[in-house]
C-alpha cells in the first residue's frame, strides 16, 4: 500500500509539472477575434460584388488567402518542421518566399549553417579528385561541385548564403521585431502589405501585412478586347485580357485564307490549318499539306550524277542545283591528315609515310606508327599508375587501368556507415541501410533510407476531441498535446468578470476577458463610463515565497483599479486661439504654445510672446501681459527714396524726407542739389511726375550732344538722345567729283540727298588734259625703258657672242600693224582710277 502511494504521488507531480508547463507555454496564446482582424485585413480590398453568378477563379484565389489567414489566427496552427513543434505568437519566425510555410527564426539559422558547412565539407573531400578511369577503361570525370546554398526544408527552394535570415521581420519586411497585437495577425505590422501582385498588373497588394500569397488584383479598369474591335468595357483587373466573340478574319502567311480563330491579339494569328497540294523539295512528289507546311522533304535521294560520271549526290530531297557540279572526293588527305591533295575521285589514297601521331586513347601519347589506315593500336607505353584510391603504384601498359583490393574507410553521406568497396576511389555509393531512429512522437521510428540530419516527421495520425467532447479532429502523430481543435461551441466555463462568455471552447484556462469594461469610472469621480479593457480578473503572477510551495499556481486572479478616464474633453487654451479635445484626467487649461498674435497699438507687428493669460481671451487687441512694440518704421517710403524713417514703429503717414540729394545734370557739367522729397514726389500723373522729374536734373544750358548729322544739339539740357534732329538747318559745303566746283547748302538738303555736284564742260576738259598729260608720260617712260633694254642687249652680245653677226637693214614695207597693247592699257586704267580717287578724298576732306 505505501509503495502504491509512492507511485501515485510521483504520477500526480509528473501530471502537475505537465499542466504548468503547458500553461507556462500557453500564457501568451489568448482568444482572438478572428473576424474583426479579418474585416481589417480586408477593409481596403474590393472583392467582386456577391450577385454575381458562379465563382470566378479570383474569387477562388482570394478564398484560397482568406483560408490561410483563418488557420494562422489560431493558435498552435503553426508548425516548425524542422524542429516539430507549434510556433507561437510572439516568437520570431522566418516565412518562406516560396510555400508561405513558417519556421523558427533559431531553427531557420541552424538549419542554413549546418547544411552550407555540409556543402562545405564534402567539397573538401572532392578537391582532391581529379578524375578515374573505370574497370571499362573509361575516363570517369570528376563530379561538378555545386555552389554554395541552403534550401526551404519544405518546398527545396535554393537561397543563397547572403539570403541566410539574420532578423526577425513582419510579413512585409517594413518593420523589425513586430510586436504582437491581439487586434492584428500574428507576426504582422498592421501596415498596408504594398507588395507587388502576381501575375504583374502594376498594382500592389491593399491587405494589412499578412502570411502567405496575396489575393488577385481587385482594381478595375476600363479595357477592350484582345483584338480591340469591342468598345472598352469595366473589368477585374486580373480578368482584362478577355475576348469577344468575333472572328479575326486577317489575312493569313499563306496569302491565300483568313483567320477564324476568335478574338486574339493582332498579329498572333495561328498557322493556317488549310490544306493544299504542295510539291516538295526536289519537285519529285506532291501531296496535300497544310499551308503552314508548304516546303516539306520527301524519302528520295537526289541521285544527281557529278561531274566525275562515277559518284552521285546523297542528299535526300533538297532544292538548289547539284548534278554536272564538282565531285567532293577529289581533295582529299592522307590517313594520318599531314598532307592533302587534288586526284581524281576514282583513285585510292596512299598513305603518306610520315608517322601518325594521333592522340591515342589514353589521352597522354601519340600513335608512334606510320601513316596508315583503321584505327590506331592501344597504348604500349608502360607507366607508373595509381589505383583510384590512390594507395598503391604498379607499373602498366598506359591503357590499362590499376586497380587494388583494399576496402575504402570513408564514411557514405549518412555520416554513420563506413563504404567498404575496395579501391572505392572518392566515389562512395550512397548509404542503403534503414534509418530507424526513434521519431518524435516517440512512437515509431524512422522507415527511411539512413541519412543525414533530423527525420521528418511521422506520417501517422491520431484522433483528439476538444474539451466539451463536440469537436474530433485528425492530428499528425506525437502532436496530440499541442495541437488545437477549433470548436464553434461556446465555452462553458463561469466567467470570473460581470460579462457574458463570448469565447469558444478551448484547452487550459480561459482567456483574458477583451471585451470593455462599461462600469462608471470610479478612480477619477468624473462620471464617464470606464472603455478600458475589462481589469475585473487580471491574471499576475503570484508572490515568489507562495509560489514555491508545491501544487500551487504561480499566479491567481486579481480586480485591478479603473485606469485614468480618457475620455475627450474640449479644453480651451488660456490665450483663447483653439479649443482641442484632451482626455478628462488632463482637461486643464494650457498654453497652446502658439504665438500670442494681438494686434499693438502701433498697428503694424503683432505680440510675439508665446500663449500666455490675458483678461479677455475674446479680445484680439493688446491687453495686459501682452509685449511692447520695439520694431523701428516698416512704412514703405516712396518708390525710389532709400532713406529709412528715424522714428519708432508708428501708424502712417511718414514725415517727408529731408535728405538732400547731389548728382550731376544730364550733359555732366553742372553739380544739382535738391531735397529727396521733391524728386521722389508721386504726386500728380505719370507723365507729370517724369517732367517734374526732368525739370531737377536739368541745368539749363544748351545740349553739348551732337545730332546724326554731326551739329550740335539746339535744346538745352536733357536726358536721353536728342529731339528734333531733322529740323537742323546749318550750312554743308559739297563739291564735284573733281573738286572744282563747290557750294553751300542747308543741313535738311544734305540729308535729303544732295551730297555732290556735277562737273560741268571745263571740268570734263581739264581732266581730259591731264589724262593725256600722263598718258604722254607714260608712253615717254616706256620708249625710254624699251631703249635701254636694247642697248643692254647689244652689249651682252658684242661680249659673250661666237661671231658678230651683220646687222640686217629694216626695210619699212608698209605701216606697221596696229597691235593693242594690254601692259600699256592697264597702267592707263591704274592711272586714272588712282586720280579719281584723289579727288573724291580732297573732296570729304574740304566738306
Amino acid at each position: 500500500m505505501e509503495k502504491f502511494n509512492k507511485v501515485q504521488a510521483k504520477n500526480l507531480a509528473a501530471a502537475q509539472k505537465l499542466v504548468d508547463a503547458y500553461a507556462s507555454s500557453s500564457e501568451d496564446e489568448g482568444e482572438l477575434d478572428e473576424q474583426k482582424i479579418l474585416d481589417q485585413l480586408y477593409k481596403h480590398y474590393q472583392p467582386t460584388s456577391s450577385g454575381s453568378s458562379g465563382k470566378t477563379a479570383s474569387d477562388k484565389d482570394a478564398a484560397r488567402t482568406t483560408t490561410f489567414l483563418e488557420n494562422t489566427l489560431h493558435s498552435g496552427a503553426a508548425t516548425c518542421l524542422i524542429c516539430i513543434g507549434s510556433i507561437r505568437r510572439v516568437e520570431p519566425i522566418w516565412s518562406c518566399g516560396s510555400c508561405y510555410c513558417f519556421f523558427h527564426l533559431n531553427c531557420i539559422q541552424r538549419w542554413a549553417n549546418d547544411s552550407m558547412m555540409q556543402m562545405k565539407v564534402k567539397a573538401e573531400q572532392q578537391n582532391g579528385n581529379q578524375g578515374h578511369y573505370n574497370h571499362l577503361g573509361e575516363f570517369v570525370p570528376p563530379k561538378r561541385q555545386k555552389s554554395l546554398h541552403w534550401c526551404c526544408p519544405q518546398c527545396r527552394k535554393d537561397y543563397q548564403p547572403a539570403e541566410k535570415p539574420t532578423q526577425y521581420n513582419c510579413f512585409c519586411g517594413k518593420e523589425e521585431n513586430p510586436q504582437s497585437q491581439p487586434f492584428l495577425v500574428p507576426h504582422s505590422c498592421g501596415e498596408i502589405c504594398e507588395k507587388l501582385l502576381q501575375p504583374k498588373c502594376g498594382h500592389d497588394c491593399k491587405l494589412l501585412c499578412h502570411p502567405g500569397p496575396c489575393p488577385p488584383c481587385a482594381q478595375q479598369a476600363q479595357v477592350s478586347c484582345l483584338c480591340g474591335k469591342s468598345a472598352p468595357r469595366s473589368m477585374r483587373c486580373i480578368d482584362k485580357q478577355w475576348k469577344c466573340q468575333q472572328t479575326c478574319k486577317e489575312l493569313l502567311a499563306c496569302g491565300k485564307h483568313r483567320c477564324i480563330q476568335v478574338c486574339h491579339r493582332p498579329g498572333q494569328c495561328p498557322p493556317c490549318s488549310s490544306k493544299s497540294n504542295q510539291p516538295c523539295e526536289c519537285k519529285r512528289e506532291s501531296k496535300v499539306v497544310s499551308c503552314s507546311d508548304r516546303k516539306w522533304k520527301c524519302q528520295n535521294v537526289c541521285g544527281a550524277t557529278f561531274a566525275c560520271g562515277l559518284h552521285t549526290c546523297e542528299k535526300v530531297c533538297h532544292a538548289g542545283p547539284c548534278g554536272g557540279g564538282e565531285c567532293p572526293l577529289e581533295v582529299r588527305t592522307c590517313p594520318c591528315g599531314k598532307s592533302s591533295q587534288m586526284r581524281p575521285c576514282s583513285e585510292a589514297v596512299e598513305t603518306c609515310g610520315d608517322t601518325c601521331q594521333k592522340l591515342l586513347s589514353c589521352g597522354q601519347h601519340s600513335c608512334t606508327q606510320r601513316c596508315h589506315r583503321g584505327n590506331c593500336i592501344s597504348c604500349p607505353v608502360r607507366t607508373k599508375k595509381k589505383c583510384r584510391c590512390g594507395l598503391h603504384e604498379k607499373e602498366l601498359p598506359c591503357s590499362k587501368e590499376h586497380t587494388c583490393e583494399t576496402k575504402c574507410k570513408q564514411m557514405r553521406d549518412c555520416g554513420k556507415h563506413a563504404c567498404n568497396r575496395k579501391c572505392c576511389g572518392d566515389q562512395c555509393p550512397p548509404c542503403e541501410k534503414i534509418c530507424g531512429k526513434q521519431l518524435s512522437c516517440n512512437k515509431h521510428k524512422c522507415q527511411s533510407v539512413c541519412h543525414n540530419g533530423p527525420c521528418y516527421p511521422c506520417k501517422l495520425e491520431s484522433q483528439i476531441n476538444c474539451r466539451c467532447g463536440k469537436t474530433r479532429r485528425s492530428v499528425p502523430c506525437g502532436r496530440e498535446k499541442s495541437a488545437r481543435i477549433v470548436c464553434l461551441e461556446l465555452c462553458r466555463i463561469t466567467a470570473k468578470c460581470h460579462h457574458a462568455i463570448k469565447h469558444r471552447c478551448h484547452k487550459g484556462e480561459c482567456p483574458p476577458c477583451g471585451q470593455v469594461c462599461g462600469l462608471p469610472n470610479a478612480a477619477s469621480g468624473c462620471g464617464h463610463i470606464c472603455k478600458a479593457r475589462c481589469h475585473e480578473a487580471v491574471r499576475v503572477n503570484r508572490p515568489a515565497e507562495a509560489s514555491a510551495r508545491p501544487q500551487t499556481k504561480k499566479y491567481e486572479y486579481k480586480s485591478l483599479p479603473h485606469p485614468r478616464c480618457e475620455e475627450g474633453v474640449s479644453v480651451t487654451c488660456i490665450g483663447g486661439h483653439e479649443v482641442a479635445t484632451w482626455p478628462c484626467w488632463n482637461s486643464k487649461p494650457t498654453s497652446c504654445q502658439r504665438k500670442c498674435a494681438r494686434k499693438l497699438k502701433c498697428g503694424n507687428h503683432k505680440c510675439s510672446r508665446v500663449c500666455h493669460s490675458v483678461p479677455n481671451p475674446q479680445d484680439m487687441q493688446q491687453q495686459a501681459g501682452c509685449a511692447t512694440c520695439e520694431e523701428g518704421c516698416i512704412i514703405p517710403r516712396p518708390t525710389g527714396c532709400i532713406h529709412a524713417c528715424p522714428k519708432g514703429c508708428h501708424p502712417p503717414p511718414c514725415t517727408p524726407c529731408g535728405f538732400v540729394i547731389k548728382s550731376k545734370c544730364h550733359c555732366g557739367l553742372t553739380q544739382l542739389v535738391y531735397k529727396c522729397s521733391e524728386y521722389f514726389d508721386e504726386a500728380g500723373t505719370v507723365q507729370e511726375i517724369i517732367e517734374r522729374r526732368e525739370r531737377f536734373r536739368s541745368c539749363g544750358s544748351r545740349c553739348l550732344k551732337n545730332y546724326p548729322c554731326a551739329h550740335r544739339c539746339m535744346s538745352i539740357c536733357h536726358s536721353g538722345k536728342c529731339p528734333i534732329p531733322e529740323l537742323c538747318r546749318k550750312k554743308v559745303r559739297i563739291f564735284c567729283a573733281c573738286k572744282r566746283l563747290k557750294q553751300e547748302i542747308a543741313c535738311d538738303k544734305h540729308r535729303a540727298g544732295q551730297t555732290s555736284l556735277e562737273c560741268d564742260s571745263s571740268c570734263v576738259a581739264e581732266r581730259t588734259r591731264a589724262q593725256a598729260a600722263e598718258l604722254q608720260l607714260l608712253e615717254e617712260k616706256l620708249r625710254n625703258e624699251e631703249e635701254r633694254n636694247r642697248l643692254e642687249l647689244e652689249k651682252f652680245e658684242q661680249k659673250f657672242g661666237k661671231r658678230k653677226h651683220k646687222e640686217r637693214k629694216t626695210i619699212d614695207v608698209g605701216p606697221p600693224k596696229t597691235k593693242m597693247n594690254w601692259q600699256r592699257t592697264a597702267i592707263y586704267v591704274a592711272s586714272a582710277m588712282i586720280v579719281l580717287g584723289a579727288i573724291a578724298v580732297a573732296f570729304y576732306a574740304d566738306s
